[in-house]
């Protein structure tokens, strides 16, 4: 799920996206003052408000708490908050978050996908009886949809039913029969990947606070400048960007070192190459030419996916990271 332009995005900021020629001389972030250091600009612009966020994680809680109590047919084990909000990540002025709800009576991805049609009925149903203000509710294929307000704003949550298809031991080891059954059923690997999301979760909200300050500083960045780099693939970029910088200890790490890091790697798409071999070794499966950023869960995931070479988008963004590097400080 993506970050919106909200309350982080100004006027002035809309301005300088409608005009292209304003928009290319912007070399610092929105809003910061002259002067003014990293650290005393992402709390007071990126970092979202403590009080709003125990909120909205609280209404969220109770909306997770509603499905496990109310459903009938099928038994929930357990509840994963992921999105911006359950990863620790969310930019101020707006959340999102995902609701994995683990069924511990449905044993294979195949009952999964049969099943699939009426565990989202019943999670629609269940969420009509909420407290809380919904609104905008969709059913998609693999998820229910809906915003929920929280101080009179709007916050995207995603439903999605899933079974656990690791063991607890989530070792390359133990996880490598999922991923090989993974790579046999071509047409399963859809849920597998809902499936995987869990460890999506796990992998960026173990990071450090002052990583994630980072992350919402490039989500910030990526958003008042209008890109197209996903959420997921801002905070897959910096965790990256970190681990090359040797991993330095937190406490001792620059916010602006790193981010000059993050943005030498924007600087050069055509050499970007992110990709762990956590829970697979990406060899054994399909490598793209770059840039790619895979998941770190899924081996089909590229998240910069192109249909050939350097799309238009992506050449702005390079273009803009360039003149944003040359200027940062």
């Amino acid at each position: 799920m993506e970050l919106k332009q909200t309350d982080f995005i100004t006027r002035k900021t809309r301005t300088y996206i409608q005009t292209g020629k304003q928009f290319n001389k912007m070399v610092d972030f929105v809003g910061r003052n002259p002067g003014e250091s990293l650290e005393s600009f992402i709390d007071r612009v990126v970092n979202p408000d403590s009080s709003y966020v125990s909120q909205t994680k609280s209404v969220i809680h109770t909306v997770a708490e509603l499905m496990k109590s109310k459903s009938v047919d099928h038994k929930i084990g357990s509840t994963v908050k992921g999105g911006s909000l359950g990863k620790g990540t969310a930019v101020r002025g707006r959340s999102d978050a995902d609701l994995l709800f683990v069924y511990t009576d449905i044993p294979s991805i195949e009952i999964l996908k049969s099943k699939l049609p009426e565990l989202l009925k019943e999670l629609q149903s269940v969420l009509a009886r909420s407290p809380h203000t919904i609104k905008s509710v969709k059913r998609t294929p693999f998820t229910i949809q809906f915003d929920i307000e929280v101080k009179g704003q709007l916050n995207e949550v995603d439903l999605l039913p899933i079974i656990q298809l690791d063991t607890g031991d989530r070792s390359r080891a133990k996880m490598n029969p999922i991923y090989q059954q993974m790579r046999a059923r071509e047409d399963m690997r859809e849920y597998y990947f809902k499936c995987l999301a869990p460890l999506q979760v796990d992998f960026v909200s173990r990071e450090d606070e002052k990583i994630k300050r980072s992350i919402r500083l490039l989500k910030y960045w990526i958003k008042t400048r209008a890109h197209v780099l996903k959420s997921y693939a801002a905070e897959l970029l910096v965790i990256k960007a970190y681990e090359e910088m040797g991993k330095p200890p937190t406490g001792k790490m620059k916010t602006l070192d790193l981010m000059k890091a993050v943005f030498a790697k924007l600087s050069d798409l055509k050499n970007l190459k992110v990709s762990w071999d956590k829970y697979y070794t990406p060899s054994s499966f399909y490598v793209p030419s770059p840039p790619y950023i895979l998941d770190p869960a899924f081996p089909y995931h590229n998240l910069t996916r192109q249909k050939s070479g350097i799309d238009e988008k992506y050449v702005h963004l390079e273009r803009d990271a360039k003149k944003f590097l040359a200027n940062l400080k």
